[in-house]
C-alpha cells in the first residue's frame, strides 16, 4: 500500500536596497531635537494657535532689499518659513527621492505529508508556517493606490527599522490539502469487475479534490489630523484590538455602538464590525486656555500595520470528476466536470477600514467624543463583499 512520506523544511529569504519610490528624505525629523522641543513649548504656550516651524523669517537665500534672485518655491520670496533653512538640504525642500532604503524578510516553516494508496487512492496535504516584513514602495502598486491592504506613509529618516511593517503579502498559516481517487473497477484496474456493463459504469472513473484554509492579509492603517511627523499612530495599550463578541456582527447604518473606551460611533449599512477603533490614538496637550490641541511635534509607536489586524481568511473546496472514453487505437473523448466552491458557503474577502478618520479634539465622554481617538465608524467594520458562489464548468475533449 505504499509509505507515508513527510518532509520538514525551512525557508529564509533577506532582501536588501529594495525600492522606495518619491518618499520624503528630510522634515521636521532632520531638525535638532533641541529645536524642536522649543518650538512644541511656544506652540503650547500660544495655545496651539502658533506653529514657530512655520512662522516667516527672513529668506538667507535672497537679498533683505532689492531685486530678488529666481529662485522657484519657497526660495522664491524675502520670507521663508523658519523650518525650511534648518533641513540637511533646504535648495531640496518638498522633493521626493527614489532609493534603495527598503527591505523585506521572509521566513517559512514549511510541513508537506503524502500517501499512495494501492486502492488508486492518493492523499497529500501541506502546510506552510510564515512571516513576511517589509519596507518598500513601488511606482505602481503604491505610487498609484491599488494595494489591496494600503501602503506606507511618511517614513521615519532617523530609524528605518522603525519603518518596518507586515508586508501586504504576509499569510501566516496555510493548509492545502488534495486527494486523488482513480477508480480501480476498469478492465486495467486491480479490482477490475467481471461485467462489461459493471466496467463500463464504475470503472476509469478519476475523482479529485482540493481543500485550501488560510488567513487574512494584513491592512495598512493611518489617522488623519494628527500633526505627527511620520505616518504611525500611537497604540492604545489599555485597550484590546478587537470589540466585544456582543458588538461583531452586521449593522443597518442607523445602530449607534459604544466603543470599550466610550467613544460612540454609527458603523455603515451591511458592514461587520470587528475591529477596535480605541486600539490606537494621537497625541494631544492641553492648552493653558484649558483646549486640547493636537501634538504637532510627536512621532507614533505604532507600526501601519498589525498581525492581529487582517483581511478575512479563507477556506474552500473544489472537486472534479473526470473519465476518459477510448473510440479508437488514436482517439479518445475525455469528459470532465469542475466544481468550485463545492459547499457554495460565503467567502467574504472585504477588507477592514484601515482609516481610522481625523483625531477627535473634543473632551466629551457623555457624548461620545474622547480626545486623541479617531473619528471614523468605518474603521475594523468590513462589507458583504464575496468571492465568486458555487460554479460548475462540464467540458469534454475529443484527443487523437
Amino acid at each position: 500500500s505504499g509509505q507515508w512520506l513527510a518532509s520538514v523544511g525551512w525557508s529564509d529569504a533577506i532582501s536588501n536596497h529594495m525600492t522606495t519610490r518619491n518618499l520624503p528624505f528630510q522634515d521636521l525629523q532632520s531638525i535638532a531635537p533641541a529645536i524642536l522641543s522649543n518650538w512644541k513649548s511656544q506652540y503650547l504656550a500660544s495655545n496651539g494657535t502658533t506653529n514657530p516651524a512655520n512662522v516667516s523669517v527672513q529668506n538667507p537665500y535672497q537679498p533683505t532689499s532689492g531685486p530678488l534672485i529666481p529662485f522657484v518655491n519657497a526660495l522664491a520670496n524675502r520670507t521663508i518659513l523658519q523650518y525650511i533653512p534648518l533641513l540637511p538640504y533646504p535648495m531640496m525642500q518638498g522633493g521626493g527621492l527614489n532609493g534603495d532604503t527598503g527591505y523585506g524578510n521572509y521566513n517559512a516553516l514549511l510541513v508537506r505529508l503524502s500517501h499512495h494508496f494501492s486502492s488508486g487512492l492518493d492523499v497529500s496535504g501541506n502546510y506552510t508556517w510564515s512571516k513576511e516584513l517589509d519596507f518598500v514602495t513601488t511606482g505602481i502598486e503604491d505610487g498609484q493606490g491599488v494595494d489591496a491592504g494600503g501602503g506606507p506613509g511618511t517614513p521615519d529618516l532617523i530609524n528605518n527599522n522603525l519603518n518596518k511593517n507586515y508586508g501586504t503579502a504576509d499569510l501566516p498559516n496555510r493548509i492545502n490539502a488534495t486527494v486523488v481517487y482513480q477508480s480501480p473497477f476498469g478492465a486495467k484496474g486491480k479490482y477490475a469487475l467481471a461485467s462489461p456493463v459493471g466496467r463500463a459504469i464504475a470503472g476509469d472513473w478519476m475523482v479529485s479534490t482540493v481543500f485550501l484554509m488560510q488567513g487574512g492579509y494584513p491592512v495598512y492603517m493611518s489617522m488623519g489630523a494628527t500633526g505627527a511627523i511620520t505616518s504611525r499612530m500611537d497604540r492604545n495599550p489599555i485597550q484590546p484590538l478587537t470589540v466585544p463578541k456582543a458588538l461583531q456582527h452586521l449593522y443597518d447604518g442607523a445602530t449607534k455602538v459604544t466603543l470599550p473606551c466610550g467613544t460612540t460611533i454609527t458603523p455603515p449599512k451591511y458592514s461587520y464590525l470587528k475591529y477596535n477603533l480605541c486600539a490606537f490614538q494621537g497625541e494631544t496637550l492641553t492648552a493653558p486656555n484649558g483646549n486640547i490641541i493636537p501634538n504637532i511635534y510627536w512621532i507614533g509607536n505604532a507600526p501601519q500595520t498589525n498581525g492581529n489586524i487582517r483581511m478575512p481568511g479563507k477556506t474552500n473546496v473544489d472537486f472534479s470528476i473526470r473519465r476518459t472514453f477510448p473510440i479508437k487505437e488514436r482517439f479518445s473523448v475525455q469528459v470532465a466536470a469542475e466544481i468550485s466552491n463545492l459547499f457554495n458557503h460565503p467567502e467574504f474577502n472585504s477588507s477592514p477600514g484601515g482609516g481610522l478618520g481625523n483625531m477627535n479634539l473634543t473632551n466629551n465622554p457623555s457624548s461620545g467624543l474622547v480626545p486623541g481617538i479617531g473619528s471614523s465608524s468605518s474603521f475594523g467594520t468590513a462589507g458583504v463583499g464575496t468571492y465568486d458562489p458555487r460554479q460548475v464548468v462540464m467540458h469534454a475533449f475529443v484527443r487523437f
